[in-house]
């Protein structure tokens, strides 16, 4: 009896999975990124796009492109230096801006071949969770983004986050 509920269970998650995917929209910004939404993103600023799905989690990305010169130091042109000091900048913005989240700390991933910088945090009045992941590609900043309402499923975040392609 337990096999069969676990059989069960494992169908109904693929199953869940299989439906997060479905109907998704394509969206190209700039000429590098495309990024599968739930429902067309709509632009509310000069570089911020969201949409929303059916459960209420709500998806974003940030396109902003990187004035290097503003984080290189006289003595040095080390791209690497720039990249931390810049992503330490973006990080403490997004702290700032997002006070009522306890964010931890920055983790590196690798999706869709691309070096990613994670955060991940939650807001103990509604129990909702932020996901950030943001990737460097030359002189442009992406931060794709993901509010999951408190109790539902993160598959649709997972298959945003993994659902981006970069053209060479």
């Amino acid at each position: 009896m337990p096999k069969k509920r676990y059989l069960v269970a494992i169908l109904i998650s693929l199953n869940l999975y299989a439906t997060a995917q479905k109907n998704w929209v394509s969206q190209k910004f700039d000429d590098k990124l495309t990024i599968a939404f739930p429902a067309e993103a709509k632009k509310v600023s000069e570089s911020t796009y969201i949409a929303r799905d059916s459960t209420g989690t709500v998806f974003g990305v940030v396109v902003v492109p990187i004035d290097k010169n503003s984080f290189l130091e006289a003595t040095s042109t080390d791209s690497l230096l720039t990249r931390i000091k810049f992503l330490d900048v973006v990080v403490g913005g997004i702290k700032a801006k997002m006070p009522k989240y306890a964010i931890g700390d920055i983790k590196v991933n690798q999706v869709n071949n691309m070096k990613t910088y994670s955060l991940e945090g939650i807001n103990e009045e509604n129990k909702s969770t932020v996901y950030i992941n943001i990737f460097l590609l030359n002189d442009i900043s992406y931060s794709l983004t993901c509010f999951v309402p408190a109790g539902i499923s993160t598959a649709n975040k997972d298959f945003f986050f993994k659902g981006f392609s970069i053209s060479k």
